[in-house]
């Protein structure tokens, strides 16, 4: 699966814009990665 088809399934499944499913998809990838820089479990 390609960023952008997850994108599209995320937009898709919870009734977002592409755009907002984006973001959404940044904010999390960012949360985790601050997370494991921390070495906290994830």
């Amino acid at each position: 699966m390609t960023k952008a088809e997850l994108v599209n399934a995320m937009a898709e499944k919870a009734g977002l814009s592409k755009t907002d499913a984006e973001g959404a998809l940044k904010a999390f990838t960012a949360a985790v990665t601050d997370a494991l820089k921390a070495s906290e479990k994830v």
